[in-house]
């Protein structure tokens, strides 16, 4: 298909441009002999010509008229707004040079051109060849080339999948997908069984299959495997013998270590964090929400990045004429960086815009003297199944960790007519990544805003103690330690005796602080079953004591 300004031109000449449609060698960035001939139908027609191709190696079709006009033509093709066009295009000039004009930059970064080519025509055969590629920020890189048999067609087309890039979002963190075979692994100065336990719930939360547990006790992780030279061997074999497609460390590993473990396992590597943020990826309901775990999952992979050494040195340059091209070795990992940077700063800005409503509503229920108590505790506590009870909320309640990410408020009217509202907040967890505590902080900053806590505990849990003193420890991060709280001590129908027993003095909680460091409830506390009532209603009566005073 021929466009553009025919008027004039022989039908014969037409005839041969038309030819030129169809596939060709897909390795190569241009046909030599289709270059050749528009580069010979230019100089005839004293015209610019150019030609559009695939991915595929296809000519699209050949336009005919000045480069800005030519490279203005928008051909029907539809793609993602996160992708380039999946077109090239060569076109021709007749000025005895091939630098780009202002409207041919211009036409390569508004149609998305996979790349712009420009070559001299004038005389004989094509000769001084220029490509323009997109790069982040609007820049653009620019290669030189003497003639059409000194193109590194391989280097073109990897400069192509450079500014694919621009448009992605980048995938900086491999994700672990539902159903997929994987093994668990754990690094710990002592008995690692309770840190599986907790990984374990986190990957069955996330719909994966566990085929295997591995642990090492080891004072300090390595700093190239995170476990000794021996354990990943053991490791190989397990996800051999397995046929796992993933391995899952409950350490935080390092760029490096990930790089390393992926190579010397041949499969996806992902730490706890990581799997954390998959999981509120996949459960955040609210605009919001998205916004927030995509932040988190950016800051966290940022510091992660690492450069492709080697593969790297033959990027940049673009040789005499080159406008805006970098240095050898930097462009991939910096438009990386710059691309995550750029993304993390209008997330950012998004979210603020948000944060901003909600201060502002915060600040009416303040005006209008509505108090407010947040439901706070550990991931899978029950605090949802307590919304639902006490609220009537219809709060989605699975015993599954972050079943609820995104807060829920309801107003609540007591028996002396007075209300408050009372809000479900996501759940807190053991070294909760601090990316996704920045993220959340709007969120979780109803806690620190809420005229009372309600610490709802998991009395039936082993982990009990430790998951009471995480809760307490995230709360003077976000600077609510020093708010009243009534402890609930939920899931007493499924408790223990020993435990049952702790909590059986007149004062429903106050544990004994020689084990492991557990604090005792430095506020009334009482036991509860969200499930089956129990408790309840004491709990409702303190909740109206410490609001008002009743």
């Amino acid at each position: 298909m021929v466009y553009g300004n025919t008027a004039g031109i022989k039908k014969s000449v037409l005839e041969g441009l038309e030819a030129l449609a169809g596939f060709y060698e897909k390795d190569l960035i241009i046909d030599g002999g289709v270059l050749d001939e528009i580069s010979r139908v230019s100089r005839g027609i004293n015209r610019e010509i150019c030609a559009y191709i695939s991915r595929g190696g296809q000519v699209l079709a050949v336009g005919i008229g000045d480069g800005a006009e030519v490279a203005a033509m928008r051909l029907n093709l539809k793609r993602s707004e996160e992708k380039l066009t999946g077109v090239r295009c060569f076109h021709t000039h007749l000025n005895g040079s091939s630098a780009f004009s202002e409207a041919d930059l211009n036409a390569l970064h508004s149609l998305r051109l996979d790349m712009l080519a420009a070559v001299n025509a004038s005389d004989g055969a094509p000769s001084d060849i220029s490509a323009a590629f997109i790069r982040s920020g609007g820049e653009t890189q620019i290669v030189r080339y003497g003639s059409y048999d000194a193109i590194d067609h391989a280097e073109v087309f990897y400069n192509i999948a450079l500014s694919e890039k621009v448009f992605e979002k980048p995938a900086l963190l491999k994700t672990v997908k539902d159903a997929e075979r994987v093994i668990l692994v754990c690094a710990a100065k002592r008995n690692s069984d309770e840190y599986l336990a907790e990984l374990k719930s986190l990957a069955d939360t996330a719909g994966l299959n566990v085929v295997g547990e591995i642990a090492q006790i080891k004072d300090a992780p390595d700093k190239n495997f995170c476990v000794g030279s021996g354990k990943i061997e053991e490791i190989r074999a397990a996800v051999n013998a397995q046929k796992a497609d993933a391995v899952i460390f409950d350490n935080e590993l390092t760029g490096l270590q990930l790089r390393n473990i992926e190579n010397a396992l041949n499969v996806k590597a992902a730490d706890r964090a990581m799997l954390i943020l998959e999981i509120f990826a996949r459960r955040a309901a609210t605009n919001e929400g998205k916004l927030q775990i995509e932040l988190a999952k950016l800051q966290y992979a940022l510091p992660k990045l690492l450069g492709q050494g080697k593969a790297l040195s033959r990027i940049g340059g673009g040789g005499e004429g080159g406008a805006a091209t970098r240095g050898a070795g930097e462009t991939k990992l910096e438009t990386d960086r710059r691309h995550t940077k750029r993304m993390i700063l209008e997330l950012s800005e998004k979210i603020e815009k948000i944060k901003r409503g909600r201060d502002l509503r915060r600040e009416n229920r303040v005006n209008g003297r509505i108090k407010t108590v947040a439901l706070v505790g550990y991931t899978n506590s029950g605090k949802s199944t307590l919304m639902n009870a006490l609220a009537k909320a219809s709060v989605l309640a699975e015993d599954k960790l972050f079943a609820t990410l995104d807060p829920v408020t309801r107003r609540i009217w007591t028996d002396v007519g007075k209300e408050y509202l009372l809000t479900d907040t996501v759940g807190f967890i053991d070294r909760l990544p601090h990316e996704l505590i920045d993220a959340f902080r709007s969120t979780l900053e109803e806690a620190k805003y809420a005229d009372l806590l309600v610490h709802v505990a998991d009395c039936s849990s082993p982990s009990v103690r430790r998951q009471y003193d995480t809760v307490l420890s995230v709360l003077d991060t976000l600077g609510a330690g020093g708010k009243p709280i009534i402890t609930a001590y939920n899931k007493i129908d499924l408790a223990k005796d020993g435990f049952d027993s702790a909590l059986s003095d007149s004062a429903y909680g106050k544990i004994d602080t020689a084990n492991d460091g557990f604090k005792p409830a430095l506020s009334d506390s009482v036991r509860i079953s969200a499930k089956t009532g129990e408790g309840l209603n004491e709990l409702r009566a303190m909740i109206k004591g410490k609001l008002f005073g009743e």
